[in-house]
């Protein structure tokens, strides 16, 4: 089933199994949590504690850092010390740049992940397009069979997986003259090591594309899954992951909207949520969005064998692979325009403003389901005959709610009204799009309300985010409201829509979760920049540990704070190092004084 076919139901993308050790990725198993340490790996005993902490945190692979050949030495160390401990969670090492580093680590560990942006092509500065005549690019194309093929042939000798593991950011020189630095770049990067994969006969494959943006993150996964199968391969199995997701209740919010929304529609077979923090509290929260995503919704029509089809004879309005908010008619609620192509708008029960965001959207459930009387203007909007008439001649309106259930009303609906569709996603993103096919069908441009009442727990709170944030990141709803048992969460409302891209309310930090690579202390340093910054509302800043993704990730950043040596950091305006060498002591105050040359600087309140 193609994932045009599968949006308007539900099913799990059944793969091919994958064995990692004495774990399986794919096929029927349940969704298998990893997660990768932080520490120096050359720090033997340090890694082998972190590595046994996320073990009996309930991880279920590790992935240690393998920047060099001597690294990869170590994990021979590592993993009998870690097996001593009864410990049996399989080890991934992570290759960037050095096949000699994966050559040895094969050896050790049960899983290689290797980065097809930078294993066998050449990477040069971050932005520079060397033009790649045809014989230059089937060149790279030799160079990835001469250097990636002896480590396919060992991988099938010692029964090792494999990772091919794509990042927005570190494509290589060839790919970004073709392709540029987009999701299909991504796709294609990976694809061409698969080749040599099934042309050894290997199929032991685990695919990711990761990126900061759950936008790109969302469209990566999908176009592999549809490249995978148009093109006849074998449907391998999925690893999900937000990079840079950053910290607390933000970095939550991220992960689930780009990983949840994702499973949610039955892609995925193993995860991992990156969270600037000690990695062991990545697990409860992976976990907690996996049962989160697999809880039945009200009239869930799930056939995890792949194939239901309940909402059949309408057309998804939205493009899966591209971005495009849904198109609807403008309206007025007490002095707010929304619809259109105003922002999302946050709904709250009162006028009560939150940290200085935008005024919010006031209305009142009136029996539950209706909206007070309003005026509003149309525009020479496209809305149901006898409503325009209504509103040129100064009379009020009423609006009603049409929930997402009442699907087959849509088309008898009175003219004299204009409507503002709710939402409650009890069933599921499915259900919301299909609600927008029917409307789109019947010819209603009906701006949408997405609604949810949380019960306080942090697993409906990913449940929440990974359905609304997946369906504002394909363009659907016009303005949002949620609820909670402490009242309308309004400042909650607002950082969804960040963590979707759908608008920008505060600081946005994107920031690593840390790794063997990274130059400085994350944690401390992370809390130093918020600090600082934190009170800006509309600038991102990313903050990266190392160069090897750093200037990549932070691709869709306004400023970055980037690990240049030990000691040193380099500072970025979008993907320039404006500032290299900063002493790590002076950096933020160099990073504020940056934001002020720039002009994107006000004084604290």
């Amino acid at each position: 089933m193609n994932i045009k076919q599968s949006r308007l139901g539900t099913y799990r993308r059944l793969t091919l199994e994958v064995a990692v050790a004495d774990r399986r990725i794919g096929g029927r198993n349940p969704v298998l949590v990893q997660s990768m340490t932080t520490t120096l790996t050359k720090d033997i005993d340090a890694t082998v504690a972190q590595t046994v902490r996320l073990a009996r945190a309930g991880c279920e692979l590790v992935r240690i850092t393998t920047p060099t050949q001597a690294d990869a030495a170590c994990l021979e160390e590592i993993a009998r010390k870690v097996r001593a401990q009864g410990v049996t969670v399989p080890l991934c090492a992570d290759i960037h740049f050095q096949p000699a580093a994966a050559f040895e680590a094969v050896k050790w560990v049960e899983k290689v992940r290797v980065n097809p942006g930078n294993f066998a092509d050449a990477k040069t500065a971050y932005g520079f397009q060397k033009d790649f005549d045809d014989a230059s690019y089937e060149r790279g194309l030799q160079k990835i069979s001469d250097k990636f093929r002896p480590l396919v042939r060992m991988a099938r000798e010692r029964g090792a997986a494999l990772r091919i593991g794509s990042n927005h950011g570190s494509l290589s020189d060839r790919i970004l003259s073709r392709w540029g630095d987009t999701p299909e770049g991504m796709v294609v990067s990976a694809l061409e090591y698969l080749a040599v994969c099934e042309d050894e006969g290997f199929d032991q494959v685990v695919f990711s594309m990761k990126s900061s943006n759950p936008k790109v993150v969302l469209q990566c996964y999908r176009i592999l899954v549809d490249r995978l199968a148009s093109g006849g391969h074998k449907p391998y199995p999925i690893h999900l992951g937000v990079t840079e997701a950053g910290e607390g209740r933000d970095g939550r919010l991220k992960s689930a909207v780009g990983i949840g929304s994702l499973l949610l529609d039955g892609i995925g077979d193993t995860i991992r949520v990156s969270l600037t923090e000690d990695p062991v509290l990545e697990i409860p929260v992976a976990r907690n969005l996996v049962d989160a995503c697999a809880r039945p919704f009200e009239g869930d029509l799930r056939d995890f064998a792949g194939g239901s089809l309940p909402f059949s004879g309408v057309e998804e309005p939205s493009d899966p692979f591209t971005y495009q908010r849904r198109q609807t008619h403008p309206l007025r609620i007490n002095e707010t325009e929304a619809g259109a192509s105003h922002p999302v708008r946050v709904g709250a029960a009162s006028l009560a403003s939150s940290s200085g965001k935008d005024r919010p959207v006031e209305w009142t459930d009136a029996g539950g389901s209706g909206f007070p009387l309003v005026r509003f203007d149309i525009a020479g909007a496209s809305v149901p005959d006898g409503v325009a008439d209504s509103v040129r001649a100064g009379v009020p309106v009423e609006l009603h709610f049409v929930d997402a259930k009442a699907l087959e009303a849509v088309g008898s609906l009175p003219a004299s009204n204009l409507y503002l569709v709710s939402a409650a996603p009890s069933l599921g993103p499915w259900g919301v799009r299909a609600l927008c096919a029917r409307l789109e069908k019947a010819g209603f441009r009906a701006p949408l309300v997405l609604r949810w009442n949380l019960d306080g727990t942090e697993p409906d709170l990913l449940r929440m985010s990974a359905t609304i944030g997946g369906l504002l990141c394909d363009g659907y709803g016009d303005l949002v409201r949620i609820a909670g048992p402490d009242g309308d969460a309004v400042d909650l409302s607002y950082d969804l829509l960040q963590a979707s891209g759908a608008r920008r309310s505060k600081t946005e930090f994107i920031s690593c979760p840390s790794c063997g690579r990274t130059l400085f202390d994350l944690v401390t340093t992370s809390a130093r920049i918020r600090e600082k910054t934190g009170h800006l509302k509309d600038v991102s800043i990313a903050i990266m540990g190392c160069i090897v993704n750093g200037p990549g990730e932070m691709a869709d950043a306004d400023f970055g704070y980037v690990g240049g040596t030990p000691g040193t950091v380099n500072l970025y305006v979008r993907r320039d190092c404006v500032r290299r060498g900063v002493p790590e002591a002076d950096a933020p105050d160099a990073l504020v004084a940056l934001l002020k040359e720039h002009g994107r600087w006000v004084d604290p309140a």
